[in-house]
């Protein structure tokens, strides 16, 4: 008995792998700041970061504080001491100088001052606000254009945390096209129950670096100062890498 001649099956040449994704997110330095992004873009409709509910955390508080052991926490180091300070040239960058002349001998400055921004909810009510603040640079007279948006604290609810920066600061901010400052709130340095996360490290990270940096991630892009002195008032950019 004859066994008929067995053909293996030719193997096709193995499917070239994906090459590695882009890393466009890291840190490019610039140096100077940049204000807003370069094209104006839809308002977001939803959170990138679900926010979950802080219930149970607020319920820790409160036992420990209706126990009397809820303890304050130190503040950061200050920097720049003795007396640290942030001048409007600084903030402004390159063409500084001339604009806080300016100011000067107008004897008007107009700014915008708000706080308590953040939310856990979601972006529409913030929108509509920042979306107003920008819309105030449109002015036709120049000198009722706001020259920086100083912010009254509580940047990020509940407690400051890093990772909700991007949607509750960054976002609904992306197009406002001057400085921001920033005093912190107690929002931004309480820490919740069980988290070890020194008070206002998140903040600080964010307002109060040594040096300029660009960050883009995604449609958007976010840059932040990194050169002042003092962690309280200091400004962020924003901007494409």
């Amino acid at each position: 008995m004859t066994r008929s001649p067995h053909h293996r099956k030719k193997k096709s040449p193995p499917a070239p792998s994906a090459p590695p994704p882009i890393d466009n997110t890291d840190p490019t330095p610039v140096d100077r700041p940049v204000f807003g992004q370069p094209t104006p873009t839809a308002d977001p409709k939803e959170f990138r970061v679900p926010h979950p509910s802080d219930n149970a955390a607020y319920a820790k508080i409160d036992a420990l504080n209706a126990a009397h052991k809820l303890n304050p926490l130190p503040f950061p180091a200050p920097r720049g001491l003795p007396e640290p300070r942030l001048t409007l040239a600084q903030v402004f960058g390159p063409d500084g100088d001339a604009l806080a002349k300016q100011i000067e001998s107008s004897g008007r400055l107009v700014f915008h001052a708000v706080g308590d921004t953040g939310s856990v909810k979601g972006p529409e009510n913030q929108d509509l606000v920042a979306d107003k603040m920008a819309a105030d640079f449109d002015d036709e007279v120049a000198e009722n254009r706001p020259q920086f948006f100083f912010h009254l604290g509580d940047v990020i609810y509940n407690f400051g945390e890093r990772q909700y920066y991007y949607d509750q600061f960054y976002e609904p901010y992306r197009d406002y096209p001057a400085p921001i400052l920033a005093i912190a709130g107690n929002h931004d340095g309480m820490v919740a129950p069980g988290v070890t996360v020194p008070s206002l490290e998140a903040f600080i990270d964010n307002f109060c670096a040594t040096e300029f940096e660009a960050v883009q991630r995604r449609a958007a892009c976010r840059a932040r100062r990194r050169s002042s002195p003092a962690f309280s008032s200091l400004s962020k950019r924003r901007s494409c890498a």
